[in-house]
């Protein structure tokens, strides 16, 4: 029997709908005044499509009902004592970090290029009269120019969101560029009971964007603020 792991939260359990995958009754391994929830597992048994959405509802439940850390389904211990390890060298870190994610919901925001492959004729065209060589050198410089132009931008926005967003940079996590079609990720936490709103308010933000299309979800738990190093 086998552990498959949904969050971190601190002890005491509060009390909600102990209901794991399938509905298992859900289980904790406690260390460092730290409970990790599983639900016991046939060794064996292969986790399913279904399986995540079912995962997804039960860190809902158990953030709803105190703050928690989500972990990455499929994460899986093989024992109670393997959680308990998992977690005691940590403990400090994830006392913090439940400190941090405490009465906040996670928003993600994902701006997408409009154009999302540049036109590489429209950068360096005129050029007919060069070389195979000199040619292939423009058009490298004229698609290295256009990279770097759009990931200024893409900086540009992401301080654009965070500033709109008025939340302390520790509660802020982004990337640029990551995709050709990406130009923001972006993950912020943000008061719980102002979260809707706060999405509301977003949404009217990005779509004022004219080079890139904005799309904003959640709220939802703390999946971008749960990772420690």
């Amino acid at each position: 029997m086998s552990l498959v792991a949904h969050a971190i939260t601190a002890a005491p359990a509060a009390a909600f709908d102990h209901r794991g995958l399938r509905g298992r009754p859900l289980t904790t391994s406690e260390a460092g005044g730290l409970l990790v929830w599983t639900t016991e597992w046939e060794s064996g048994t292969r986790l399913e499509r279904d399986d995540a959405f079912d995962h997804h509802d039960v860190i809902e439940r158990i953030c709803a009902a105190q703050p928690c850390l989500p972990v990455r389904f499929g994460t899986v211990f093989m024992d109670d004592a393997a959680a308990r390890a998992a977690i005691a060298p940590k403990a400090s870190d994830l006392r913090a970090a439940l400190a941090r994610v405490s009465g906040m919901s996670e928003l993600a925001i994902t701006l997408l290029w409009r154009d999302q492959v540049a036109s590489a004729e429209r950068s360096f065209g005129g050029h007919d009269d060069l070389g195979p060589g000199r040619r292939f050198m423009e058009e490298r410089r004229a698609r290295q120019a256009a990279r770097d132009r759009k990931r200024a931008r893409a900086e540009e926005l992401a301080e654009r969101l965070i500033a709109e967003l008025a939340v302390e940079r520790p509660l802020v996590w982004h990337e640029t560029c990551t995709t050709e079609a990406v130009a923001v990720s972006l993950a912020a936490l943000v008061p719980t009971e102002r979260a809707v709103t706060r999405k509301q308010a977003m949404m009217t933000f990005v779509s004022g964007f004219g080079d890139v299309i904005g799309v904003v979800n959640g709220p939802w738990p703390p999946y971008s603020f749960a990772k420690i190093d």
